[in-house]
C-alpha cells in the first residue's frame, strides 16, 4: 500500500478524506474545505476524491462543485452491517418510549472512548439533545457512554481513565477515582443518570442492551430537561423497554444481572 512522504498509507488518506465529508451537508464540501479538514494538501485530496468517485463512494454536487458522500458507501456500510440489525430490533421499543413518554430517546454503541449513536427519535424540541446519527460523544460525559464503559473490559476502562478527560460543564465527571465509583454502582443498579454532564440544559438517563456474552452491546439513553425533578421514573421504562430488545436479539434478559456478578470489581478498582 503506497504511503506519503510522511509514511501515511493511501487508506488512512482516504478515510480522512471520508470523515471530512461526513457531516451529511446537502450542498457538499469544495476540494479546499475537504483538505483543511482532512488535513492533506489540495492536490492529494482532489485526487483521492477523483479515485474514490470512480468506485461510487464519494459524489459531486453539480450546482456548486462540492463533494459528498456517495451511495456505493451507504450501500457498502448498512449490507451485512452487525449494528443494522440492533437498529431493527431496537426500533419498535424506542418509538414506543417516544409515544408513551414523549422524551428524545437514543441508541449508541462504544467505540474505543467514545459513543456512536446510531439511531434517535425525539418527539419535540423542548428538550436539548445534540445527540445525532452516526454522530459520537465523549463516553465520560454521557450517561450512554458510563454504562457502556461499566461492562466494557478492565483495560478499555483503565485506558480511558488515564487519559486527560474534558470538563464540559460543572458536573463532567472527570476524576479517575470517582468515576470508577461510578462504574461500579452502574454495574450494581443497571442504570446511569446524568445530569447536564455534557451540555448543561439536558440529563441523561440510560441502560444498556446485553449481548449472548453478557457484555454491553449498546445503551439506550433518555434525554430530559435538566429541571426534571424525578428522572429516576424511567429508569423502569428503559429496562423494560432494553428488555424487549434484547429478546428481539434472542438474548435472555437476566444475561446482563449474571454478568455484573461474575465481575465484581477488586478493592483497588472502586
Amino acid at each position: 500500500m503506497a504511503n506519503s512522504p510522511s509514511g501515511e498509507s493511501l487508506i488512512s488518506r482516504a478515510v480522512r478524506v471520508l470523515a471530512a465529508l461526513a457531516d451529511q451537508n446537502p450542498r457538499g464540501r469544495s476540494v479546499r474545505e475537504t483538505a483543511d479538514i482532512a488535513g492533506l494538501p489540495v492536490s492529494t485530496t482532489y485526487r483521492l476524491l477523483a479515485e474514490l468517485e470512480i468506485e461510487g463512494l464519494v459524489t459531486r454536487v453539480e450546482a456548486n462543485s462540492g463533494w459528498k458522500h456517495g451511495t456505493r458507501l451507504w450501500e457498502l456500510a448498512l449490507s451485512g452491517a452487525p449494528l443494522e440489525g440492533l437498529r431493527e430490533a431496537a426500533v419498535a421499543a424506542m418509538e414506543d418510549l417516544v409515544a408513551n413518554l414523549e422524551v428524545h430517546v437514543s441508541l449508541g454503541i462504544l467505540d474505543r472512548n467514545e459513543v456512536l449513536y446510531i439511531e434517535r427519535f425525539a418527539p419535540h424540541a423542548l428538550t436539548e439533545n445534540i445527540t445525532a446519527v452516526a454522530g459520537r460523544l465523549p463516553a465520560h460525559a454521557t450517561s450512554a457512554g458510563l454504562v457502556l464503559m461499566a461492562y466494557a473490559k478492565q483495560v478499555d476502562q483503565d485506558l480511558l481513565l488515564s487519559r486527560k478527560l474534558k470538563k464540559f460543564t460543572a458536573t463532567t465527571l472527570t476524576d479517575p477515582g470517582e468515576l470508577r465509583r461510578v462504574l461500579a454502582a452502574i454495574r450494581r443498579d443497571g442504570y446511569f443518570i446524568a445530569p447536564g454532564s455534557i451540555i448543561p440544559e439536558s440529563t441523561g438517563v440510560a441502560v444498556p442492551i446485553f449481548g449472548e456474552m453478557g457484555h454491553a452491546i449498546a445503551a439506550l439513553t433518555i434525554i430530559v430537561p435538566v429541571s426534571d425533578e424525578a428522572p429516576e421514573r424511567f429508569v423502569s421504562h428503559l429496562k423494560f423497554a432494553s428488555a424487549g430488545i434484547q429478546r428481539q436479539l434472542g438474548v435472555e434478559p437476566n444475561r446482563g444481572v449474571e454478568f455484573a456478578r461474575r465481575t465484581v470489581p477488586s478493592p483497588r478498582h472502586i
